[in-house]
């Protein structure tokens, strides 16, 4: 029996995944990185050399700009 040939190339990393350039560590984006907030951002460091792999919004953090939605009456 053959199985079907994959889907998805090998060569093409998962984009959840993150990966540590300084020691070859992986884990998916909510796996064990050390998260430290950074003003309005959160950086993701290695768990084990402590490299900074990446630099995120914070989730609590506003949109940029006025998001508030304005009620014009013609009166």
């Amino acid at each position: 029996m053959t199985l079907p040939a994959s889907t998805t190339d090998p060569l093409i990393p998962d984009k959840t995944t993150l990966y540590c350039f300084d020691c070859g560590h992986e884990s998916p984006i909510e796996g064990d990185w050390n998260r430290r907030p950074n003003g309005d951002s959160v950086d993701y460091d290695c768990p084990v050399c402590r490299t900074t792999i990446t630099s995120r919004p914070s989730r609590d953090r506003q949109p940029a700009g006025d998001a508030r939605l304005l009620h014009c009456s013609s009166d």
